[in-house]
């Protein structure tokens, strides 16, 4: 079945009509099946109410007939002297004038002493419900006698005293159950279960015949499922206590089943034709609306293949598809207009105007030719975040709009190409015969972008790196020519020159660099031995005992070639790799110190990191974490960086380093002496010890005036409140001028290499030995 609107609209019409006519049967089933319940209720009351002013009648007739018997002088005074043929008389005659089945004379013992029936045909029975006789007198009472069913009632007879009792009963069968059914329209039945009595109304009985179970068990099968055939009310009546009698009213409710049915088939036939009626009316419906926006996908599909000018063929038959008519008018022109627009956009930088990098791969598939040679320069402006962040992104618009103007100024004249390959990257191409020297002529552009620029009245001078490549001798691939200019900027930002020329094997090396970053995250993730720590150990001066290591990072590859340490690190601080890097770092070492304390040995870690692993946001909750993990102290956990972290990031720093010492961590300053710190911001830093650097370190014994800057080094931190570490010790001399200068710790070649974490614990064995 196709999903077209015509089909839906007929489908919800339909659907519409199907859900009222479900509707309506569920609420006729419900409301008829409500009403049907009430009205079999109220019929069951009534015939409870026929069948208690029916019985209240023969009570009171009973009642009467006693009364006036027992108040008779003759019967009094034949049964004071015993005359059974007066009594005997008496109670036939009596019995026939009230139709009465059943006359009694009971003595005080509760002897039989006359009966209107043969003698003895239920003195048995009799006898036993006695008792509860006396003690219901003058009330009307259900009792069987010989597997019979009586209502009776005993009076005394009194002259004056009581000298005997009258009971006078009618009789219960099944043509007093017959006549109680004309009258209400229900079965009846009188069920004693204690003497297995049974009296019915119902004509045809099974044998055996269990009322209770029959009328409540006997079901009919009916269009919808088996449903029972009589509604059932049990009503107690006036018996005995060890002889109880229950009448069980039944109503035959096949009847209103029949009915319901003839209603529902008519509902059900009603309905089919309302559905009939509603699918043609909303097939018709459902027509004329879809013609006319048949019509308008027609045209939909000329705008897809981007022929926005059409001619509507259908008929308006409405304002609704009038006004939609015109709208699809008016948005083909708009749609074309846009259309330009984003061709264009899709393309183009929106900021400068120029390719982006997508497009300029096209146009330099397509347009550079190997027959002609063409000169590639990529240009990235330097610090151009910082100026974002500092004077804001307006700013750093502006200067991106005006360094693509001085590029385009410059290289149109060379029929140049230009793009915007990336937030702060440029790439422009012309031919390299339309500048007769290149060098020159490159070197004019970059002087040409340096000059100062003046963005909304403020002067601002910007730095550039670029790349230089050409085409076709250093390669031909657009993707292939992007990417090696791209090396080439970098190369010339590591190397601080504003101009690198590509070199061939550039392009490798990188790859090569990539390579290794690759398995430098997977040394890492592995953590298989490739990654391991050594640890130098440091000399406390005063004490003579090894009381710190220095904790450094060595990469051995799967292959067996060792990596140095500061190409991978410095690869990894690139890639922003570091934070993996010393996260890895410091969960081994620390995990280390924690193995080397429950030995027995203590020593306090210091542990390199950069500026990105401070600036770092869960830098200190990792290390907090970690130290927890372990359960380590973290006064026995140092943190280094050297003056450029530091000043790379001053502020951010001083707050991370405030707050790692707040948790007992001890923070030193690396390489201190061949930086930029000035005693000013020295004074400001939140450190705990100076590091002097190995250059004045190596020569101390022969070099004075590494003595004079070593000496006063040391004399500074202490007055600072620093203690000193002197890193570079490779002669017993200069360990022995350190002592003298009273400085802190020493390291160095002379006292050890770093070592593996076991040659660590047997240098420390053989080095307590011998002192």
């Amino acid at each position: 079945m196709t999903h077209s609107l015509k089909n839906r609209i007929t489908s919800l019409c339909v659907g519409l009509v199907l859900l009222t006519t479900l509707v309506s049967v569920a609420s006729f089933w419900w409301s008829t099946s409500q009403f049907q319940e009430q009205k079999v209720d109220q019929d069951i009351s009534v015939a409870q109410n026929v069948y208690k002013q029916y019985l209240t009648s023969k009570e009171s007739l009973l009642l009467t007939a006693a009364k006036v018997l027992t108040a008779d002088f003759g019967f009094k005074q034949a049964v004071a002297t015993r005359d059974a043929g007066t009594i005997s008389s008496v109670l036939y005659n009596h019995s026939q004038r009230i139709d009465a089945q059943l006359m009694l004379l009971i003595d005080l013992s509760g002897q039989l002493i006359s009966s209107n029936l043969e003698q003895g045909a239920f003195e048995d029975d009799l006898r036993p419900l006695l008792a509860e006789l006396f003690n219901a007198q003058e009330q009307s009472t259900f009792v069987v006698l010989n597997n019979e069913l009586y209502q009776v009632i005993l009076l005394p007879v009194k002259a004056p005293r009581t000298i005997a009792y009258s009971l006078v009963g009618f009789k219960i069968d099944d043509s007093v159950a017959s006549e109680l059914k004309s009258l209400t329209g229900m079965d009846v039945s009188f069920v004693g279960s204690a003497d297995n009595l049974v009296i019915s109304s119902l004509d045809e009985r099974p044998t055996p015949f269990e009322p209770v179970s029959y009328f409540n068990s006997a079901t009919t099968s009916r269009i919808f499922g088996e449903y029972p055939v009589y509604r059932n009310r049990d009503i107690n009546l006036a018996s005995l206590a060890t002889h109880p009698i229950i009448i069980l009213l039944s109503a035959d409710l096949t009847q209103s089943y029949s009915d319901f049915e003839k209603l529902f088939f008519t509902l059900i036939i009603l309905s089919i034709l309302t559905m009939f009626v509603g699918v043609i009316t909303s097939s018709l419906l459902a027509n004329n609306l879809t013609t006319p926006l048949s019509q308008l996908v027609v045209i939909a599909k000329q705008f897809a293949q981007g022929n926005y000018n059409f001619e509507f063929k259908g008929k308006k038959q409405s304002t609704e598809i009038t006004t939609l008519v015109n709208a699809f008018d008016n948005m083909g022109n708009d749609i074309n207009k846009r259309e330009q627009q984003i061709s264009f956009q899709a393309r183009h930088d929106t900021l400068t105007g120029f390719y982006n990098r997508s497009a300029m791969l096209e146009v330099l598939d397509k347009e550079l030719s190997e027959l002609t040679q063409y000169t590639l320069v990529a240009i990235d402006i330097k610090g151009l975040r910082h100026i974002n962040d500092k004077l804001g992104p307006r700013i750093g618009d502006e200067c991106i709009k005006t360094v693509a103007c001085r590029i385009s100024e410059f290289s149109d004249e060379f029929g140049g190409i230009h793009a915007r390959i990336g937030g702060d990257e440029f790439l422009t191409v012309f031919s390299s015969s339309a500048v007769s020297e290149k060098k020159c002529g490159i070197e004019g552009l970059i002087a040409r972008l340096q000059e100062c620029y003046t963005i909304q009245k403020l002067k601002i001078n910007l730095q550039f790196s670029t790349g230089v490549l050409q085409y076709p001798s250093q390669g031909t691939a657009s993707d292939d020519l992007v990417r090696r200019v791209l090396i080439a900027v970098e190369n010339a930002a590591n190397n601080q020159n504003h101009i690198h020329y590509y070199q061939d094997g550039e392009d490798e090396a990188h790859l090569d660099r990539l390579i290794m970053l690759d398995e430098l995250k997977q040394a890492i993730s592995d953590d298989d031995g490739q990654l391991f720590m050594t640890y130098q150990p440091k000399l406390h001066m005063q004490t003579q005992k090894i009381d710190k290591v220095e904790s450094l990072i060595r990469w051995q590859r799967k292959d067996g070639s060792w990596v140095n340490p500061e190409l991978f690190i410095d690869l990894a601080e690139r890639s922003g790799l570091i934070v993996e890097l010393t996260a890895w770092v410091i969960n081994t070492v620390v995990a280390q110190v924690a193995d080397w304390k429950s030995k027995g040995i203590e020593l306090q870690a210091a542990i390199n990191v950069s500026a990105q692993d401070i600036a770092f946001p869960g830098f200190h909750a990792a290390l907090v974490a970690t130290l927890k993990k372990h359960n380590v102290d973290a006064r026995l956990i140092t943190i280094e960086l050297t003056e450029r972290d530091m000043i790379e990031n001053e502020e951010k720093g001083i707050k991370a380093l405030k707050d790692l010492k707040q948790i007992g961590v001890k923070i030193s300053l690396d390489d201190y002496g061949v930086g930029q710190t000035s005693l000013g911001r020295l004074k400001m830093l939140p450190i705990d010890e100076l590091k002097l650097d190995k250059c004045f370190i190596l020569k101390l014994d022969a070099s004075q005036k590494d003595q004079f800057i070593v000496q006063s080094s040391i004399t500074l931190g202490h007055q600072l409140g620093f203690s000193v570490v002197a890193e570079g010790v490779e002669t017993e001399e200069s360990l022995a001028l350190l002592k003298t200068m009273q400085c802190d710790h020493a390291q160095g070649y002379y006292l050890s290499r770093p070592l593996k974490a076991d040659l660590l614990e047997q240098w420390l064995e053989e080095y307590y030995g011998k002192n």
